[in-house]
């Protein structure tokens, strides 16, 4: 493995590290120095001058979902007026026509997606309702192509019939087990959310689950999972997640917008990973979580793009009321995501000697002043998204001005193509199109 200098270029990790010029010197694959650039040794390795970009640790989404790597271009069956409408018109017929080829050509291109927008690491919530034993590790495989770390897991709902809980439990449970001491690859428990879990399927899962197996769950995204917990006598959707025992400081809750006061105290006191999904909310017209009673949050994409720096821009643009927002998403973007991240992933912690070098170089060179300060500032107006200039992942580059490292991947982004025209047909005709179109509107699992 080859020892890097990456240099020139204005070294910042949210965190108080802030060198302009700086350097960050990498040896077998490991942060051994983060230095001043005239303190830099021809000694130290391989010198890669960025020429005065950003240079930051490794980008991470805390929520995505690979799958939808596969839904551009595509036309809903029907109007999509409400939520519930786009889920049943949209995303439930398109992971019902995820089979072993999609799911594996939909990991490999989200995660090259990913990779060239400085992503290092991923927390994929995975959903293929007509392909589930075996359905993670071929996700993985797909994801291995490209070299980024990700935790994954398998939606359980009971929308397809109380009758595939068990296979789906049994999927998340052997990928968990499975990579308990990888460096790149951990399990989680997936669900869908409240309002497509029964009572039967919650009280399961609760109790089979073992303890430090952490959920990752859609909370409180639409009216309807508010509504579906409190018609059942419990407070709120969080208040449900709790009552079966499924809350820890591990899981990861997911948007959080339509929940109860009781919702937010229990968050408070169990310190679960809240995610927000700015652009996502917007395209679903859920409305935007409240950040003054979460508390510390984190940031993802879910599904919309590979592209934090996106994610960021949008949560500042689309949420102006909330109080302390500026430091709010800094933490967010910075601190929180470390804190939460080193429980799946020990060895990422930023810039912190010894820690794994993940690390994303932005393709933008500050034009006014920058500072630790007004750092937050341009990323949201100055970078704004778009692809990173390079991407490193334990110390290996993925990614360089423009070009993937491993060359194969160009060639097999185009064979994702192919794979990609049978699935919208199946998705066109799709069976759970037909049921959809016989059905009210409203939806229930009881």
């Amino acid at each position: 493995m080859k020892d890097y200098v990456i240099g020139n270029g204005v070294v910042a990790d949210g965190l108080g590290t802030f060198l302009d010029p700086g350097a960050v010197v990498v040896k077998d694959g490991r942060i051994v120095a983060v230095k001043p650039l005239d303190e830099v040794s021809t000694d130290d390795g391989e010198w890669i001058d960025v020429g005065g970009r950003l240079i930051l640790p490794g980008l991470i989404n805390m929520h995505h979902h690979f799958y939808s790597q596969f839904a551009s271009g595509i036309s809903p069956h029907g109007d999509c007026e409400g939520f519930i409408d786009v889920l049943q018109d949209m995303w439930w017929p398109l992971d019902a026509a995820m089979d072993r080829d999609a799911v594996y050509w939909s990991g490999l291109c989200g995660a090259m997606d990913s990779l060239c927008h400085g992503v290092t690491a991923v927390f994929d919530h995975h959903a293929s309702m007509n392909f589930v034993e075996g359905a993670l590790d071929v996700l993985s495989q797909g994801i291995d192509a490209v070299g980024i770390k990700a935790a994954l897991c398998l939606e359980m709902s009971d929308r397809l019939g109380k009758d595939r809980i068990d296979s789906q439990f049994e999927e998340n449970l052997r990928f968990w087990s499975a990579n308990r001491a990888s460096s790149k690859r951990r399990g989680m428990l997936g669900l869908h959310a409240n309002f497509t879990l029964s009572d039967q399927s919650m009280a399961y899962i609760g109790r089979e689950r073992p303890g430090d197996m952490a959920i990752h769950v859609h909370c409180g995204e639409g009216r309807m999972d508010y509504d579906y917990c409190f018609e059942r006598g419990f407070k709120g959707p969080v208040d449900r997640l709790d009552s079966f025992g499924l809350l820890s400081s591990s899981s990861l809750l997911i948007h959080c917008i339509h929940i109860s006061n009781d919702d937010y105290r229990i968050i408070r006191e169990k310190s679960p990973g809240v995610v927000t999904n700015p652009e996502s909310n917007a395209n679903n017209r859920v409305g935007a979580m409240d950040r003054s009673g979460i508390g510390p949050f984190l940031l993802g994409t879910d599904g919309m793009s590979g592209d934090m720096v996106a994610s960021l821009r949008s949560a500042f643009l689309l949420d102006r009321k909330a109080d302390s927002l500026w430091e709010g998403l800094a933490a967010a973007f910075f601190s929180n995501r470390y804190d939460y991240v080193r429980k799946f992933f020990p060895d990422v912690r930023g810039f912190e000697l010894g820690s794994a070098a993940d690390i994303a170089v932005l393709d933008y060179v500050p034009l006014t002043p920058i500072s630790n300060e007004n750092l937050l500032g341009h990323l949201i107006f100055g970078a704004k998204g778009g692809k990173a200039f390079m991407t490193m992942v334990d110390g290996e580059i993925l990614w360089r001005e423009g070009r993937f490292s491993n060359p194969d991947l160009a060639d097999m982004y185009m064979e994702a193509r192919k794979v990609v025209q049978g699935f919208h047909r199946r998705f066109y005709s799709s069976p759970w199109t037909s049921k959809l179109s016989e059905s009210p509107r409203e939806f229930s699992v009881e």
